[in-house]
């Protein structure tokens, strides 16, 4: 299928040369002599491309290039300009035109001129049609449960995609979620049709993640044979995702906090400031602020990151979730393995909901995805759930006492400790106070073991 070229030209013989010229390079195209008329027929043939002229009889060309400024998806536009009206196109590439030509001008730049401005449009269609899929599959229903937890973050994500924060802070457990609740940030704010570039700070060796980050020239080190983009240049009008920053050494979180403050950079090797328009989101599983305080995290960094910041809460804390989560990864599953799983037997409910899931929701979701493949018809089997040895466990309660059935080879003090306050924080919602209450122990030492035993984030 052809693409389809829209000219506003009031100079009706270049008009008819052009539609001339263009079609016989085997375009469709479609013309007017005006811009009000110009504006309704993009509008409704929506063109790959539109060549507009700087003057028109009923309006200005800049008029009509800010109202297609205005549109969710504006046309791909050329400008077309009288010679000496450079200033003028300079400014129609502020305001969104593609490039702009002087007249008069040989129909053959006019020609390679199309061709490369079609191409820049193909990407972005396919850039904004990828953007619009993850935009439905990262919705806010992707946030899944109703704990009062869930429901909170909830409408803290409404209120941060309704605005354009530059830097969020998202802490918590491994396995919470926070790779998710970046994504529905993003594909949900006002850079959705941006990109979104993550990188795992700890997965990578510095000397590789500093060129990743920030890009080299030629030349800059042994192996650099050309220039480079980092990720930062990358996600220009969109968002990077630093995960897991806790891990990133002190050196580089020098050069990145000039980049988060400054939105520019330079690439390594090179000698010229980079300016981007991004949003930071940063991750991790560390105490940040401990890490502040033991000189392991620049304050800085901390600081500029932590504008807004939230933890994504651990399963453990929001138990309540545990069914409809679990219903949700069987139906996920059920697709995507092929199988039938109605039934999830009441064993398997109540194993899920005594367990502590120290992986948190990942874990959750490996452990049924290992069952549904591997159960037949149609029943979820409990003899391929299999959960951190030692930790199922069996516990009782009744109005006046707590029964925990621990294995004989595990009965130490060291691990009794740690059920008996885990199952007391259970028990009471995970409010500290009234566990501390329960235990017959001070807040203070409660939240002391909390930290001993990783239940404090």
């Amino acid at each position: 299928m052809s693409s389809l070229i829209l000219i506003i030209e009031d100079e009706r013989l270049l008009c008819k040369q052009l539609h001339k010229a263009l079609t016989q390079e085997g375009y469709s195209v479609i013309s007017s002599y005006e811009g009000g008329e110009g504006i309704d027929l993009a509008k409704r043939e929506d063109p790959d491309l539109v060549l507009l002229d700087l003057k028109l009889p009923d309006t200005d060309g800049l008029e009509v290039l800010k109202a297609f400024s205005r549109w969710e998806h504006p046309p791909t536009t050329i400008m077309m300009t009288a010679h000496g009206n450079v200033e003028v196109a300079v400014t129609a590439i502020r305001v969104g035109a593609y490039d702009f030509i002087e007249k008069p001008f040989p129909l053959d730049k006019l020609k390679v001129m199309v061709r490369n401005a079609l191409k820049t449009s193909e990407l972005k269609n396919s850039l904004s049609a990828a953007a619009t899929r993850a935009q439905e599959k990262y919705g806010f229903e992707t946030l899944i449960g109703t704990s009062e937890s869930i429901v909170e973050l909830k409408k803290l994500f409404k209120k941060l995609t309704e605005s354009d924060p530059r830097t969020i802070l998202i802490t918590g457990e491994s396995g919470t979620g926070k790779g998710l609740a970046a994504k529905v940030l993003h594909y949900n704010g006002a850079r959705k049709q941006g990109p979104f570039i993550e990188i795992n700070c700890a997965a990578i060796p510095e000397t590789l993640l500093e060129s990743e980050l920030f890009g080299h020239e030629a030349g800059a080190f042994t192996d650099a044979k050309k220039m480079k983009k980092g990720i930062l240049e990358q996600a220009d009008g969109g968002t990077v995702f630093l995960d897991e920053i806790g891990d990133m050494s002190l050196s580089l979180q020098a050069k990145l906090v000039k980049a988060v403050e400054e939105r520019s950079f330079r690439r390594l090797g090179g000698n010229r400031d980079i300016s981007v328009d991004l949003s930071v989101i940063a991750a991790t599983n560390h105490d940040l602020k401990s890490l502040v305080k033991h000189s392991e995290f620049r304050e800085d960094l901390y600081h500029r990151l932590r504008v807004i910041s939230f933890e994504m809460p651990s399963l453990r804390s929001r138990k309540e979730d545990i069914p409809v989560l679990t219903d949700h990864f069987v139906a996920y599953f059920n697709t995507d393995l092929s199988k039938n799983i109605t039934v999830v037997p009441e064993d398997i409910k109540k194993t899920f909901m005594n367990y502590n899931w120290p992986g948190n929701v990942r874990e959750l979701r490996s452990t049924i995805e290992r069952a549904a493949l591997l159960s037949e018809d149609g029943v979820l089997n409990p003899k391929y759930i299999m959960l951190e040895e030692g930790e199922s466990l069996k516990v009782q309660n009744s109005d006046d006492k707590m029964v925990i059935d621990i294995p004989i080879e595990e009965a130490s003090l060291y691990k009794i400790e740690k059920k008996v306050i885990t199952k007391a924080l259970d028990l009471n919602n995970w409010n500290q106070t009234r566990t501390a209450e329960m235990l017959g122990i001070t807040r203070e030492v409660l939240r002391y073991r909390m930290k001993k035993w990783g239940l404090l984030s």
